[in-house]
């Protein structure tokens, strides 16, 4: 979505709706104070309440002839805080692996061909990756991104970055032939690994979080090559894993 992008008129105006209605804390609104608050028609907005009165997205009172907010809206606030914890717990998870390893760890969705950095935990230690929640990366290019693509066909791989993988640093695999025999070996093994290949001197190890049967998630631990070390590696693949156990568990509630 780019900043030219209009928005859908009447999705805007049930959005300013509800907007409006809990603006006012329970006491309500009539169609008149909403026509007039909102500068639309009666009759443009008349069906609109309607509609969402019998979705029970609001209350009408029928004496008082006043709109409120509904029930429904209840549940859909329910489910955000139920999220909200969600993310709370994958974040007490997440520094748990930080203080088992010193090393910051990651956690990311796919989004196209990309990943998406959705969380962060930074490592106590003072020279560490630079990354940050909302930051995309080619997925081709880390171990968080291998992790989520490990389910995919080579076509499929091949349809998604349209035929060619993009290139971060002299160790990126552009090699579809290769990449493809790495997802294999994440999936026998739950591991995908990262040698300098979105970034100089970082090395990563990730594991997908899986969700009826497919990564939907992936967690990672970024190393400093210099404080890299094959009984770190094990170290961290330990840690991942029990992280991996414990936050697919949360995607079972």
């Amino acid at each position: 979505m780019t900043s030219t992008f209009t928005p859908h008129r009447p999705t805007q105006r049930i959005c300013d709706i509800l907007a409006l209605i809990s603006s006012k804390q329970g006491t309500g609104l009539s169609l008149s104070d909403i026509s007039n608050k909102l500068n639309c028609p009666k009759s443009t907005l008349s069906p609109v309440l309607r509609t969402l009165s019998m979705n029970h997205i609001l209350l009408y009172d029928e004496a008082k002839m006043l709109y409120y907010i509904g029930s429904k809206t209840y549940e859909v606030g329910t489910s955000y805080l139920q999220r909200a914890s969600q993310s709370e717990l994958i974040l007490d998870i997440m520094k748990d692996v930080v203080n088992n390893c010193s090393e910051s760890c990651h956690f990311a969705e796919l989004q196209g061909s990309e990943i998406l950095y959705l969380y962060k935990v930074d490592s106590p230690q003072s020279i560490r990756m630079f990354s940050a929640p909302g930051k995309t990366l080619p997925a081709n290019a880390t171990a968080l991104g291998k992790a989520l693509l490990s389910s995919y066909s080579k076509d499929a791989l091949i349809n998604l970055f349209n035929g060619n993988l993009p290139k971060l640093t002299k160790n990126t695999i552009c090699d579809f032939d290769v990449l493809y025999d790495q997802l294999q070996r994440i999936k026998q093994t739950n591991f995908a690994y990262e040698c300098e290949e979105n970034s100089e001197y970082i090395r990563c190890i990730a594991v997908p979080i899986i969700k009826d049967g497919v990564p939907y998630r992936a967690l990672s631990v970024a190393i400093p090559t210099f404080r890299y070390s094959p009984d770190l590696a094990k170290k961290i693949e330990t840690c991942l894993q029990e992280a991996k156990q414990r936050i697919e568990s949360l995607f079972l509630l």
